[in-house]
């Protein structure tokens, strides 16, 4: 996928209720701040102006996120109910979320069952990273669970890397 522009948003579904785009990595979500030109927020308003809702902070509903580095389909309400229904689906957990990764050497297991405490990162200079459990500065470490298949084995830039399929269980 290329770099985000303000005209390149792709959309994977729309109807009258939800918008379902592709993000691209390293695109904010959202930001009321004046540096902060290119968003998801800029390039939804960018492309669908008419769907923009002043009464809303970012004037869409986001029903979820994903990282800043994260590319992926996120899921916009575009409207008081769509995004109530959508809260409900995402707290009461009927959700399914899945994400294919690539990661640095070769994972030897073809499938597993990752368990770890993930928390918040207070260490100076990493507070926008996750950590693990017993990692120092990991701040209110929480249960966590996913399910990891290895697609395929391989390597980029000279470097081993394992293709992986992830699917969060909790946390």
């Amino acid at each position: 996928m290329e770099p985000g522009t303000i005209d390149n948003l792709s959309i994977l579904y729309q109807s009258s209720d939800f918008i379902v785009v592709n993000k691209h990595w390293d695109l904010r979500i959202d930001s009321k701040m004046w540096y902060e030109t290119l968003t998801l927020q800029s390039q939804l308003k960018h492309r669908f102006p008419e769907l923009a809702d002043p009464d809303t902070y970012y004037g869409f509903r986001f029903c979820h996120q994903l990282d800043f580095s994260t590319s992926g389909a996120l899921c916009v309400a575009l409207n008081k109910a769509a995004a109530g229904s959508a809260y409900k689906c995402f707290k009461e957990r009927l959700v399914t979320k899945a994400y294919l990764a690539l990661v640095r050497g070769h994972v030897s297991q073809g499938r597993m069952t990752i368990r770890y405490a993930i928390g918040k990162n207070t260490t100076e200079g990493m507070t926008h990273m996750m950590c693990i459990e017993g990692t120092e500065g990991c701040e209110n470490p929480k249960p966590c669970q996913s399910e990891l298949v290895v697609l395929e084995h391989g390597s980029y830039s000279g470097d081993p890397v394992t293709k992986v399929l992830l699917q969060p269980l909790t946390g």
